[in-house]
């Protein structure tokens, strides 16, 4: 209990180093860079002093984010937020159940190589895949699958909502954490029921859904927490980019405008949040990291 509250205080101490350097670093670091178009509607609008030369263009010459969306600051940065963790728990959620299921699947499967291996090799390549790409992709296919001669579409692929909007990102911010946890689960289970006291459970001739409920489970629970966490720390940092391809107007989007209209206020709200999450993955993910595993004998 004593380590995990340790390792649990890491993340205030984090957030608040890292907030402290923002602070004193981003309006330095734009100052030495001109503002650019970030998108349609989200542009410098000049409303500081002019600034001879080409260098330097202090944050404030433009007006900020709160001003282009017109919404208070907290509100749009806080409603920003929830967006974002929606995706997250989402996230979560399905890494939980789909990616505790495959990888259930290739441990039970562990004989057949076939099967077992078909199950590692996608979970692997999704690894390998930015959470962008496939972003990029579902975009591409659901237009080009769905597309009509009077311009349907199977899903939305650009805009934010709680319902039809919400598949394509879900699925694309989802799928580092699914693969991890299919993964981290597959190689725990295998490991488990390879050990001799599962040997003894069946010889004594218990089913096998009691044996996996009761002497696997628990075992590698540990293990699927762990992966959770260490997936969602990925999905975490494809989340601007995502975002930004979906419209979403979360806390990533956000962050990447703030950097194009030089909103210094706006940046650092966003990255502390965007490092909160991180550091609050990290700790889970560290927690959860079994300290004794059960070899096969």
């Amino acid at each position: 209990m004593r380590a995990a509250a340790l390792r649990l205080a890491r993340v205030p101490v984090v957030v608040g180093v890292v907030a402290a350097i923002l602070i004193v670093g981003v309006p330095f670091a734009m100052s030495q860079y001109a503002p650019y178009p970030v998108r349609p509607g989200i542009t410098c609008v000049r409303v500081g002093p002019l600034v001879s030369g080409t260098l330097p263009f202090p944050p404030g010459m433009c007006l900020p984010l709160a001003s282009l969306y017109r919404r208070p600051f907290i509100d749009l940065f806080v409603e920003s937020t929830f967006r974002s963790l929606a995706l997250l728990v989402g996230a979560a959620v399905l890494a939980l159940v789909l990616g505790t299921l495959l990888g259930t699947m290739a441990g039970l499967w562990r004989r057949r190589v076939w099967a077992a291996g078909t199950v590692i090799g996608v979970t692997t390549l999704l690894t390998a895949v930015p959470a962008f790409f496939v972003a990029y992709f579902l975009q591409i296919a659901v237009i080009v699958i769905g597309a009509t001669p009077q311009g349907g579409s199977l899903l939305p692929v650009l805009g934010f909502g709680y319902d039809k909007h919400l598949v394509l990102p879900l699925l694309s911010i989802s799928v580092p954490a699914v693969a991890y946890t299919a993964q981290l689960t597959a190689t725990r289970m295998t490991e488990v029921l390879n050990a001799d006291f599962i040997t003894a459970a069946r010889a004594k001739g218990l089913p096998t859904l009691w044996i996996l409920r009761v002497h696997v489970l628990p075992h590698v629970r540990p293990v699927i927490f762990e992966a959770l966490g260490s997936g969602l720390r990925v999905s975490v940092a494809s989340l601007p980019i995502i975002e930004y391809l979906f419209l979403w107007r979360g806390i990533g989007q956000l962050a990447l405008e703030a950097v194009g209209v030089h909103d210094a206020a706006g940046l650092i709200f966003a990255a502390v949040a965007l490092v909160t999450f991180f550091a609050t993955l990290s700790a889970v993910a560290d927690i959860s990291r079994p300290r004794t595993l059960y070899r096969a004998a």
